[in-house]
């Protein structure tokens, strides 16, 4: 070897000891920001536009905040003497996955994020107006995370004399783009489209548009606002229960109010009785002086007048629009808070769609089918489907209360009851009502009719061929009682055997070394019975279930339903349906949970890293904390592993290298420290960045004897279990 290369090898030798991590990496994400509108006036609300142009391989984390440990989210404020925040910030939709290295699932941004952040500046700013934006944020790749850090941003916006424009008003919102949520509104706008058909609303409809015609004599913009008057009437009102519903109960209240047995047993009777008058059995009259609040409305007149008009068309037709908008504010449950408002709105709407379209081509009201029988058939359809729709509020309470009467096998046979009830009435073979009184027996049955007789024959037949044995649809499932309700079925879900009390099972898993498996349900949980069974059956899943012992606890209903309760806030600090958690055995510590509907793949991965963190929480006992007095008395060759509970790669390397057999058996050679660096700017952890060179984490940092670092084995970021058995090898030589 030539002196030069002798020379070139022992400075590098220097330089590793002296400084293991040279440089750090360059820094990833890099920020712009932009106002909007520009200019401004006073008073007005803008939009700061905050974009962060975002490294290849790296990724942001987003403004989620993540419950430790887990990595930091962006936090973003704003300060500037003439500038308040209006509400949160918002950003564009982050890539949401799971992290098996933190248990939970973590939104991040790659390539690009944009954040919003509402002002408003203040009535007396003029002139150019400066501020700055405080952003907090994190960024790691797949080696490595950098530690949190805070950079402050300027900006400036131009202020110019004027009054308040109508668009500018406001606080700016973040664009709703939530899959699930588009769904439930075009069920709320498809129920309102309904109700325009019950017997209650659909002659009123041409009465209505045929005075609001006559008293615009000719005049088409007149014509539109006498509708568009009596619309927000209707709108306002249907959305102020929204409101109301989301002001004093909430999705949470809402979901109370849905598991409690006699709210069940109230909408039951409540449906019952809906039902009885569309069969017209019975008569439900409205108060008296509902004429007389009409005529007062229409003697107002003005926009105030139209309104009240449209609110007192609301209360007139309660009869045939409550089941409908009850139901949507249960199915609102459980969900985020604003679910009823947005939920009413589309529904209104939807209500008051046809006074506005016929306004605009008034000539088609002459066009609109005549009231007669066919609605009276409609009525009693509808009749017919809320008697369904009750028995499944019964059932509720059935359930809760544990009667064992409403078994799947037994509401299923009524379901399949009333669907051939409706087939037997559309068919004329059933008659009551008016269109017993009014037509002749073996009238023809128009097509359409067969059509839909068809359907619920159909529906009737899918109905029977689940009570023999037939597998039904996992949605249809859900809304069933479990298999194992009232029978004597050994199996619970996913055909497995299931306990039935924690204590018993935790004993259970302890005395065979197994993890322990806890699913959290409820009798009237629709989510939980979707789970069970659409997830727990693949194959994949069972698998993976049967590796864990298993207990199933209801925590609304039966006699434990208190205890389970408690023990699900107490120890997983949530009360959601469903809920899963893994509990160790050993240390009867709860390692991973995770709630709501599932994925195949997302639930095993669930299952599989938190039996991966169980053997973890085990192999953790053999690393100390860090102090310098207990390495410098160590007395042997030394291990210092440099996390954080940030850090994604740190727990990555934790829940798969040092776990594994090989390497638990040579750490056994070493003293092993943990040092935590999570508050990696204290003053403590500053001087260990200096002392041991660290500028990024993961850092593991290998010891000889006297405490000096061994050459080649410092890990600056991920390594594989092959890698690190090499270093440790290595270190041992020394």
């Amino acid at each position: 070897m030539s002196a030069l290369r002798t020379f070139q090898m022992a400075l590098l030798t220097v330089l590793c000891l002296v400084c293991p991590a040279i440089a750090s990496p360059s820094h990833p994400a890099h920020f712009d920001i932009s106002v909007s509108p520009s200019p401004i006036h006073p008073g007005e609300a803008a939009d700061i536009k905050v974009t962060a142009s975002i490294e290849p391989g790296w990724h942001l984390y987003s403004l989620s905040p993540v419950q430790q440990p887990g990595p930091s989210a962006t936090v973003i404020t704003v300060q500037g003497k003439v500038l308040t925040a209006l509400g949160q910030p918002w950003e564009d939709k982050p890539i949401s996955q799971f992290d098996p290295n933190f248990q939970k699932t973590v939104g991040f941004h790659v390539g690009r994020a944009v954040f919003h952040l509402p002002v408003r500046v203040s009535k007396d700013a003029a002139g150019s107006v400066s501020g700055t934006i405080s952003i907090g944020y994190q960024t790691c790749n797949d080696s490595v995370c950098l530690p949190p850090r805070t950079d402050i941003l300027p900006f400036a916006l131009s202020v110019t004399p004027g009054a308040i424009r109508r668009q500018y008003a406001g606080a700016p919102h973040p664009p709703v783009s939530d899959k699930d949520l588009t769904l439930f509104l075009a069920a709320a706008f498809g129920a309102g489209l309904l109700s325009l058909i019950t017997p209650c609303v659909f002659p009123l409809i041409p009465i209505t548009l045929t005075t609001f015609i006559k008293q615009a004599g000719g005049d088409r913009s007149r014509l539109v606002t006498l509708a568009a008057g009596y619309s927000l009437g209707i709108v306002v009102l249907y959305v102020a229960v929204g409101a109301l519903t989301t002001v004093f109960l909430g999705a949470s209240g809402i979901s109370r109010l849905a598991i409690n047995p006699w709210v069940n047993l109230f909408a039951f009777a409540v449906f019952v009785l809906f039902a009885f008058s569309f069969f017209e059995i019975i008569r439900l009259e409205l108060p008296g002086n509902l004429g007389a609040l009409q005529s007062a409305a229409r003697d107002k007149g003005g926009l105030i007048g139209l309104g009240a008009l449209g609110i007192v068309f609301v209360l007139a037709s309660f009869t045939c629009t409550a089941p409908f908008i009850g139901t949507l504010l249960v199915a609102a449950a459980g969900r985020d808070i604003l679910r009823p408002l947005f939920g009413t709105l589309a529904y209104s709407l939807a209500f008051v769609s046809p006074f506005l379209l016929f306004s605009l081509f008034p000539k088609w009201v002459s066009k609109l089918p005549k009231s007669g029988v066919w609605l009276a058939r409609v009525k009693a359809t509808l009749g017919f489907i809320e008697l369904a729709a009750a028995l499944k509020f019964l059932s509720n309470s059935d359930l809760i209360w544990q009667w064992h009467l409403l078994t799947k096998p037994v509401l299923l046979a009524l379901w399949a009851v009333i669907f051939v009830a409706i087939v037997l009435y559309l068919v004329n073979i059933f008659r009551f009502g008016i269109v017993a009184e009014t037509e002749p027996k073996g009238a023809p049955v128009p097509p359409i009719r067969f059509a839909i007789a068809g359907f619920f024959l159909l529906s009737a037949g899918y109905c029977v061929w689940g009570d023999f044995g037939g597998s039904l649809s996992p949605y249809v499932e859900a809304f069933l009682p479990p298999v194992s309700y009232g029978s004597n079925v050994p199996d619970r879900p996913g055909g497995l055997t299931w306990n039935a009390n924690y204590d018993a099972a935790l004993a259970s898993a302890q005395n065979q070394g197994k993890m322990l498996f806890v699913d959290f349900t409820g009798y009237t949980c629709t989510n939980c019975r979707l789970n069970e069974n659409k997830i727990f059956p693949e194959p994949s899943v069972k698998a993976e279930l049967g590796k864990f012992v298993r207990v199933e606890l209801y925590t609304d209903g039966g006699l434990d339903a208190a205890k389970n309760e408690q023990l699900e806030l107490s120890k997983f600090d949530d009360v959601a349906l469903p809920l899963y958690g893994v509990v160790s055995p050993a240390t009867g510590a709860v390692v991973a949970q995770t709630a709501g509907v599932q994925s195949v793949e997302g639930f095993r991965q669930f299952l599989r890293s938190a039996e991966e963190a169980g053997v973890q929480q085990n192999s953790e006992a053999a690393w100390s904390p860090y102090t310098d007095s207990a390495v410098a008395e160590a007395g042997r060759p030394v291990i210092i592993d440099f996390t954080a509970n940030w850090c994604t790669n740190c727990k990555a390397i934790e829940r798969t290298v040092f776990v594994d057999p090989a390497v638990t058996a040579q750490l056994l050679s070493f003293a092993t420290f943990r040092s935590d660096m999570t508050d990696y700017y204290s003053s403590t952890n500053a001087a260990l960045q200096k002392k041991y060179g660290i500028l990024s984490l993961p850092a593991i940092v290998f010891l000889d004897r006297t405490g000096k670092e061994v050459p080649g084995t410092r890990v600056t970021g991920l390594i594989t279990t092959k890698d690190f058995l090499s270093r440790i090898k290595t270190a041992l030589a020394t």
